[in-house]
């Protein structure tokens, strides 16, 4: 009897230790690839990208297939004339500007800049440069700007949401007020959305970021502006209507010259589920 019982309890012994370790070690040897073979990951897989434009601007964004960053350093581009795939014009009908490629070898990347060589005398008169990216929703975009000749009034910065040369947003800099300043221009009438006050950095070259931003509302981005790295915060609270081109832009008596414009599109991130209702 006693070695009939003692039979018994070895058998639920070794079925107790083959259930909680030889099975799991069996599992987990099906489940894993074989060695050598390469690690299959998912279709729906994303990789995201980190992009690094200087030593004060860092992006992220989820890489896709289109190529969602451009960058123009002018170095290429023959000297004297506009650089391909961009268009000048103006807001108002009898000043277009006069943009040109020019040698400049204190320019943050030598040997060409692109410069704006006319000021306009009127106050409200806006001369643009437009890229031929296509419409960007949630654009971010950086150019380094520096003022050859101002005026009291000379101000220069980017175009984005821009449907031609008399319908845009533009976020421009004053070197004589230390202001960053944002404009609505619509049929070529300028609105001022706000102003903020800036400290720029000692030295010629200046680096004027302008990011579109969707947190808050997808349907409504705001801006987010930096100037020499540094967050400038503006009162007022508005957003950004609709999509369009970047490009840069002076006012007034502004003479300037860009280099380094680089552009790269934020990927949204628009939530399927309604929200809660409260």
């Amino acid at each position: 009897m006693n070695n009939y019982v003692n039979s018994r309890f070895a058998l639920l012994i070794i079925f107790f230790c083959w259930a909680c370790f030889i099975l799991p070690l069996l599992a987990g040897a099906e489940s894993s690839p074989s060695k050598g073979a390469p690690l299959q990951l998912p279709a729906e897989t994303v990789k995201s990208a980190e992009v690094l434009f200087g030593p004060e601007v860092h992006w992220r964004a989820h890489a896709q297939a289109e190529d969602l960053f451009k960058t123009w350093n002018f170095d290429q581009e023959p000297m004297g004339g506009l650089p391909s795939g961009f268009s000048a014009g103006s807001n108002q009908k009898k000043s277009t500007g006069k943009w040109k490629i020019e040698a400049d070898p204190q320019a943050p990347t030598i040997p060409h800049v692109m410069t704006q060589t006319h000021p306009c005398p009127q106050e409200d008169c806006f001369q643009v440069l437009l890229s031929d990216t296509g419409n960007l929703k949630l654009p971010d975009i950086v150019v380094s700007i520096r003022e050859v000749s101002s005026g009291e009034g000379g101000e220069a910065g980017i175009v984005l949401a821009a449907q031609d040369h008399k319908n845009f947003y533009a976020v421009t800099v004053n070197l004589n007020t230390n202001e960053l300043r944002t404009y609505r221009v619509q049929n070529g009438k300028p609105i001022l959305l706000g102003k903020g006050s800036a400290k720029p950095k000692s030295g010629a070259w200046h680096v004027l970021r302008v990011q579109v931003v969707n947190s808050g509302h997808v349907d409504f981005p705001r801006l987010e502006l930096y100037l020499d790295g540094y967050e400038v915060p503006m009162p007022e609270v508005y957003t950004i209507q609709g999509v369009g081109g970047i490009g840069v832009i002076t006012k007034a008596e502004m003479i300037a010259k860009f280099d380094g414009l680089r552009v790269i599109e934020m990927v949204a991130n628009r939530t399927f589920s309604k929200p809660a209702a409260y």
